[in-house]
């Protein structure tokens, strides 16, 4: 699995990045791509090519490859980009940025696939090369592994068509609740049969509730981890950057009742005065023009 490392590292190349992506096929969500740089003579057992390993086994060597690599690097491209410049122009641009995002520049690269020169860096492309490249094989799972926890949340976020499940792919499951509920704002609209279920504004039941789906895909999309959203009461919870941060599209409570919830929701013996000077309170304002919906957050102090 390190051939190809040696043999370009014989030719004095030592940042070598594989990167790989994933998330081509399905209906709805980002693709997602890794740039990952590896030590020389590196051993990570049990990797390879990720779609060749269990969730749980997944879990487990992305947390080893975060211990061991040099430098990681992320991409994605969310769906209303991948509508505005098509899957394939896509696919490169996350793993451009997943090169942009390793903080130092690679005098190499090992590409997955048969894309061509992604950049002015000398590139390696391999077919297959999840399976046959260490460092691209690393890639794969970080992305697999990234992408999937977005789905996840995606599917608290949209219920109904079993993204924890198919993470966007057009199973039957999918397909049928795309008949029955329409598509939502993370599918991606130029792709086939999803084309065939966009929703206008009457086929909306609740509007609130669509606000609130808004502002929770936006949040996952800059980086918060959703801890929940509560679809019947209209709000959320995430986390970023240390801190807890709650919207309402609309609020009356008073700031200690908002504690008191958030608390429950974390369902643990956390120090309400500790959460209170970590959280912020928002309330969600989404505005819909023919335009893409427009979704604003104003701090309560």
């Amino acid at each position: 699995m390190l051939e190809y490392e040696k043999k370009f590292r014989a030719m004095g190349k030592t940042k070598i990045a594989g990167i790989d992506e994933v998330g081509r096929g399905p209906l709805c969500g980002p693709v997602v791509a890794s740039a990952v740089i590896l030590p020389e003579n590196i051993d990570i057992p049990g990797l390879t090519d990720s779609k060749k390993i269990s969730p749980k086994k997944r879990l487990l060597l992305y947390d080893k490859i975060f211990e061991k690599a040099d430098y990681i690097g992320v991409g994605i491209v969310n769906e209303d980009r991948i509508d505005e410049i098509n899957i394939l122009n896509a696919t490169i641009e996350s793993m451009i940025l997943s090169i942009e995002d390793l903080n130092i520049k690679p005098d190499f690269l090992l590409v997955d696939g048969n894309m061509k020169n992604l950049t002015t860096i000398p590139q390696e492309s391999i077919i297959k090369g999840d399976s046959k490249s260490l460092s691209i094989s690393a890639a794969s799972v970080i992305a697999k592994v990234t992408r999937d926890r977005m789905m996840k949340d995606y599917d608290m976020v949209f219920p109904y068509y079993g993204f924890s499940r198919n993470m966007g792919y057009g199973t039957k499951e999918h397909i049928q609740a795309l008949k029955k509920n329409f598509s939502t704002p993370i599918h991606r609209k130029t792709f086939k049969p999803v084309s065939d279920y966009l929703p206008d504004f009457n086929d909306i039941e609740d509007i609130n509730r669509l606000r609130l789906q808004l502002a929770a895909a936006e949040l996952l999309k800059n980086a918060h981890s959703l801890i929940d959203i509560n679809l019947n009461e209209y709000h959320i919870l995430t986390s970023k950057d240390n801190s807890y941060n709650i919207y309402f599209l609309n609020t009356e409570f008073a700031k200690n009742e908002i504690c008191d919830l958030v608390v429950d929701i974390l369902d643990n013996d956390s120090n309400k005065k500790d959460i209170s000077s970590n959280l912020n309170i928002s309330v969600i304002s989404v505005e819909f023009s023919k335009a893409k919906p427009k979704v604003k957050y104003e701090k309560c102090t």
